[in-house]
């Protein structure tokens, strides 16, 4: 976990953003703070997979049990499922 970072602005952006922090009454360092927790917040991280041992383990337990389908047969699946079958 980061310790905390110091984020150089040029003169333009810093003055920008002590606009934008006035008008919110707010210092610009919490109004930063308040811009990046609500990008954080709204990125899908639940999509990205930070372990790829994850989806090996995934595979290697498919193979194993044998629960596996045809390349063919999974693109058929991702067709029907995105209304494009054909």
């Amino acid at each position: 976990m980061a310790d905390g970072n110091n984020i150089h602005l040029d003169d333009e952006r810093a003055a920008k953003l002590k606009a934008l922090a006035d008008m919110a009454d707010m210092s610009p360092e919490d109004y930063a703070a308040l811009l990046i927790d609500r990008e954080v917040a709204a990125f899908p991280f639940d999509t990205v997979d930070p372990d790829p041992a994850i989806d090996e383990a995934i595979a290697d337990e498919a193979e194993r049990t044998g629960d596996t389908i045809s390349w063919p047969e999974f693109q058929a699946r991702l067709r029907k499922f995105g209304g494009r079958e054909g």
